[in-house]
């Protein structure tokens, strides 16, 4: 049983959410989030800096003493980057549940964005941070949805180049099978409350409407690994922690992640939340899901980065 407070908010997204899943349409590429101006919070000090020609914010906790930082790859579907505010707030979040410096890298998005365009700058900012001299392995990784996506693209990258990846990874509401193959597209295809077909729509009928190939994919295939890490090898990569819902339409791509790990000899934690829909932790930080998540991810964060 999910708690009132993620019933009523649920109701809430459903309502809102109506006229674009009676259609079809990703939220990412329809909402029209414009940009706000920043005010750095008391305790913190905000910075943006240029790696390798890409924009990486920078967000420090006043006082903090300490090598380990989190670097932060956004979401958003490519549409929607740092200044939209909202990414701004994930990252004080993660700044404040740690005490650990941040670093966000804003790679330039865009609809008219496609592959390797999002995989090439976040790229490029980790290679350029690790070049600065901040060392791989007191680096925890985060990202959400497509965040997840490139940050596992780029550790496949990394990997497949050489190059020495972060301490630990953490794979929020991952959206990583750009094919769209997953069983829950239809299992969840109802009780999704941000993208779900409406219940008067019929699951035989319309499911694979759901089962969209994103733009970003262009004329490359959609089932590479550097474009949908959910069939990638993850052969020595890090301790990994994954947190999905178990209502959303891509949950599947977060089980296609957890199996592709443990087939690889990988350490991974793996968090499902009931009832819970994408991205509920960053969007609603106040309900009692949403709590427990920030709880787990300060634990696991707390655990790894103490850990030679």
């Amino acid at each position: 049983m999910i708690s009132l407070g993620a019933r009523i908010v649920k109701s809430a997204i459903r309502l809102y959410t109506f006229k674009y899943r009676r259609r079809q349409m990703s939220l990412s590429r329809n909402l029209r989030i414009k940009p706000r101006g920043y005010t750095c919070p008391k305790g913190f000090e905000y910075s943006v800096q240029i790696f390798n020609g890409v924009k990486v914010e920078q967000l420090i906790p006043l006082g903090q003493k300490q090598d380990t930082v989190i670097l932060h790859f956004h979401g958003g579907g490519g549409a929607i980057g740092m200044d939209g505010l909202f990414y701004r707030l994930v990252a004080q979040k993660y700044a404040k549940i740690s005490g650990l410096t941040v670093y966000s890298i804003d790679y330039s998005t865009g609809l008219d964005k496609v592959h390797p365009s999002f995989l090439n700058d976040c790229y490029a900012a980790y290679t350029g941070l690790i070049d600065s001299g901040i060392a791989p392995e007191n680096t925890i990784a985060v990202g959400d949805s497509m965040g997840a996506n490139l940050m596992l693209a780029v550790c496949l990258k990394a990997r497949d180049e050489g190059k020495p990846l972060p301490k630990a990874l953490i794979s929020v509401c991952a959206f990583a099978d750009c094919t769209a193959s997953g069983e829950s597209y239809r299992k969840n295809c109802h009780k999704d409350p941000m993208y779900a077909l409406p219940y008067y729509m019929s699951a035989d009928k319309y499911s694979d409407r759901l089962r969209r190939i994103p733009p970003y994919v262009g004329e490359c295939d959609a089932s590479h690994p550097y474009i949908s890490p959910a069939f990638g090898d993850f052969s020595g990569f890090p301790e990994m922690m994954i947190v999905v819902g178990d209502c959303e339409v891509d949950e599947s791509d977060s089980d296609m992640i957890y199996s592709r790990a443990v087939e690889a000899g990988v350490t991974a934690e793996y968090k499902k939340y009931k009832g819970m829909f994408h991205d509920f932790l960053y969007m609603i930080p106040f309900i009692k899901e949403s709590k427990k998540a920030w709880k787990d991810i300060a634990a696991f964060i707390s655990r790894v980065k103490d850990k030679s």
